[in-house]
């Protein structure tokens, strides 16, 4: 059974506010800073397919932005599938910023910062999936992932295509078969971003050997609280692209790594006595609010730095 939400059936002023409570509702918790709210189109039919979502939908230009307060809120942690139709759009991360044109596919891990814009009238198909289905499927794919699938590559066209057909069925099969089909569909996708993200993932010895150097400037840096990926790949002379196909071969990010190493090395500092107060431990390896620094920590060491500090 279809589910279909738009913007024609509110006032005009109505229309964009809807929109976003509507897709915060039943897609994923977005704030869209938007200056023709007035002006603002929206259409969207949801089909359920198993454990699976598939969405069509139709816009107006639009930027949606998940933040730290979106995902508190979000009722699910699912990857998004996009395919993009009429027009493309861009997509930034902690760890990415991309470009994509009609016909691309974005797949992205929902439960992470990101943004998505979309400057021109767009039609999307997207495909939700359950984390557990898409992280069984693809390696590391719990890792702030994002990945941007050219709409010319053989099997992001297969992947493409099939979710089109999917799409446009007018009657679904029995709920038993559309959860027969789910895993065959996730294979095909799969197939395609495992051909791409797997290949990124595989650095040269000069590559190697970068991000090796990287590493050790870093560690020299963990001080500096306003890091980057842009900053740090500027820093280095190459793009936040290659920054983060270096890390991704580690099956992490540079900021998670940098943040793994404040951690450490916060650790260190209060175990051999050489900081003594939880908030100087926070402010010396780059964090910027000790509150956040003390849960970080317990998460990461199942101790509160306090406790660290009464112990030694």
């Amino acid at each position: 059974m279809s589910f279909i939400f738009q913007t024609d059936d509110c006032l005009t002023g109505d229309k964009f506010d809807y929109w976003q409570n509507m897709i915060s509702q039943h897609h994923v918790a977005v704030v869209s800073p938007f200056e023709g709210a007035d002006g603002f189109r929206g259409w969207m039919k949801i089909n359920d397919w198993g454990g699976l979502q598939f969405s069509d939908t139709k816009f107006s230009p639009i930027a949606y932005s998940h933040g730290v307060n979106e995902m508190r809120h979000s009722a699910h942690d699912d990857f998004f599938c996009v395919l993009a139709l009429d027009s493309g759009g861009s997509f930034v991360n902690n760890t990415s910023a991309f470009e994509f044109k009609a016909n691309d596919i974005v797949v992205y891990d929902t439960d992470q910062i990101y943004s998505i814009r979309f400057p021109k009238d767009a039609r999307t198909i997207t495909l939700r999936i359950p984390r557990p289905l898409m992280t069984s499927r693809i390696k590391d794919a719990d890792r702030q992932f994002a990945i941007h699938l050219d709409g010319q590559n053989p099997l992001a066209r297969l992947a493409a295509g099939l979710m089109l057909n999917v799409n446009d069925l007018t009657d679904l099969p029995d709920a038993q078969k559309c959860r027969e089909a789910e895993g065959p569909i996730l294979d095909i996708l799969s197939l395609a971003v495992r051909d791409l993200h797997e290949d990124q993932s595989r650095p040269s010895a000069g590559q190697a050997a970068m991000l090796s150097r990287i590493k050790r400037e870093l560690m020299g840096q963990l001080d500096d609280s306003d890091l980057s990926v842009v900053g740090i790949a500027m820093a280095n002379g190459i793009s936040p692209r290659t920054l983060n196909r270096l890390f991704a071969s580690e099956g992490t990010t540079v900021m998670r790594w940098v943040w793994s190493q404040r951690l450490a090395a916060s650790y260190r500092a209060m175990s051999d006595g050489s900081v003594r107060q939880v908030t100087e431990a926070a402010f010396r390896f780059g964090f910027k609010d000790s509150s956040h620094f003390a849960r970080a920590f317990k998460k990461e060491f199942n101790i509160t730095p306090s406790q660290l500090l009464t112990r030694c």
